[in-house]
């Protein structure tokens, strides 16, 4: 997930924000890697790109958009979603919405989330 950088300065508050928002999602793929998952990317209204274990990989191709599903997989079948929407608050709302099977992974994320 790329910290937006521009020719023109950008606030600190934005800097901040983003720097939490990637804190968030990293220990969410982190999470869900570590379950066994496979996860997609699909960036704003784009195509789902080929699912993935590499998390450099998945966390690249985040953040380059105002909105971001993960598409979850298991043994190549889709399992479950995870929708990211950038810009909110201060960044610990990252994570919007998801699908409620992948809770015992997303548990301890949003725990963290809620101490930022």
């Amino acid at each position: 997930m790329p910290i937006v950088t521009t020719a023109y300065p950008v606030a600190a508050s934005v800097t901040k924000r983003q720097k939490i928002e990637r804190a968030i999602i990293s220990r969410a793929v982190t999470a869900l890697l570590g379950s066994g998952y496979w996860l997609a990317v699909c960036q704003g209204d784009e195509e789902e790109q080929p699912a993935s274990r590499y998390k450099r990989q998945i966390m690249k191709l985040l953040g380059e958009c105002d909105e971001d599903r993960i598409i979850v997989y298991r043994d190549k079948t889709r399992v479950g979603w995870v929708y990211l929407v950038y810009g909110n608050d201060q960044g610990e709302t990252v994570i919007t919405d998801y699908t409620v099977n992948l809770e015992p992974q997303l548990a301890p994320v949003n725990a963290y989330a809620e101490t930022l």
